[in-house]
């Protein structure tokens, strides 16, 4: 069995590969769908549709065909749902599971380890622009490729997606991979949401030079952490945000669009944890883990989960 775990837009667009690869992945899901449908930005591919099985229960798990405990699960849900996806940890994974953390920030492999039993954890940096428009219904903007540490999990993972568009690598220096996709993260995603504006606002300065602010200090993090994450990537990531696509966004704005809670100590938590325990300060990543933690929904999204003007909840630490 192949099971999803949270079907939101970067894991519905990956089931949607794993549905055209062949395979019969089971959605596991609180908001259930019937049809699984992938638009591209604009028109510039195919739309991919699917019927994949999809279960709101854990316990309903036996009822789908699929053998327990299943071969692989893919965690899409955002890195401050995971407690709430304990049970369906519990009735997937067995020794022979390979769970696949499709989670922002660095810290996939020690969040999900306690409650996956003897599963093999494998983070995975995602490199996917999607957006969930409503349960089961997903706008792919750009990129489908997954970076996972080399061995035997990430030869597997690729012939997973064999015959699709998914690039899977395998990386011979994890650390420096994960600490560079966090750095972006951290700056595109933070001023999108809290300023409620896609990615053209780097265009401004104002934005460019909280870029620069912010890579500065996830660049000196890494290197105590033990890593090299290249000094001139936050002004790579600033000029590419400002020239993307017209409507490209974030999915920490597309959370906040739509009313959800904010991944904000996932990405900038990480780095004032590894900042904290390394003597390095990090005074604006720490306020970016503070604002998102405090900013309310922009208005009453499709998907909203909370009324508007509800404070969500804080952040831990």
């Amino acid at each position: 069995m192949i099971a999803v775990v949270g079907v939101g837009g970067v894991a519905g667009y990956f089931t949607a590969q794993l549905c055209a690869a062949g395979h019969d992945p089971v959605c596991c899901v609180r908001r259930p769908f019937t049809e699984l449908v992938v638009h591209t930005s604009a028109g510039t591919g195919p739309v991919l549709r699917s019927e994949p099985r999809v279960v709101t229960d854990p316990g309903a798990l036996g009822e789908t065909g699929g053998e327990l405990p299943a071969s692989w699960v893919f965690v899409g849900v955002k890195a401050h749902d995971t407690p709430g996806i304990s049970g369906w940890l519990q009735a997937l994974c067995g020794p022979d599971t390979v769970v696949v953390a499709l989670q922002n920030g660095t810290e996939a492999t020690e969040r999900l380890a306690p409650l996956v039993g003897p599963a093999t954890v494998v983070p995975a940096v995602v490199y996917c622009g999607a957006e969930l428009l409503a349960p089961g219904v997903v706008e792919h903007r750009q990129h489908h490729r997954l970076v996972v540490p080399a061995g035997l999990p990430a030869t597997r993972l690729g012939e997973l997606f064999a015959g699709t568009p998914v690039e899977v690598a395998a990386s011979g220096d994890w650390l420096a991979d994960a600490w560079s996709k966090l750095c972006a993260n951290a700056i595109a995603n933070g001023v999108t949401a809290l300023t409620a504006r896609r990615s053209e606002v780097f265009a401004e300065p104002a934005a460019a030079r909280l870029a620069a602010a912010i890579g500065a200090e996830v660049v000196t993090v890494a290197a105590a952490v033990g890593t090299v994450v290249d000094p001139g990537l936050p002004g790579v990531v600033a000029r590419v945000l400002a020239s993307s696509p017209e409507g490209s966004g974030t999915s920490m704005l597309y959370d906040r669009l739509a009313g959800r809670a904010l991944e904000g100590d996932a990405i900038y938590g990480a780095v004032e944890r590894a900042g904290a325990a390394h003597g390095v300060p990090t005074p604006v990543c720490s306020a970016l883990a503070d604002l998102c933690a405090l900013a309310g929904p922009v208005g009453q999204g499709p998907l909203s989960q909370s009324p508007v003007g509800q404070a969500p909840a804080s952040r831990p630490g």
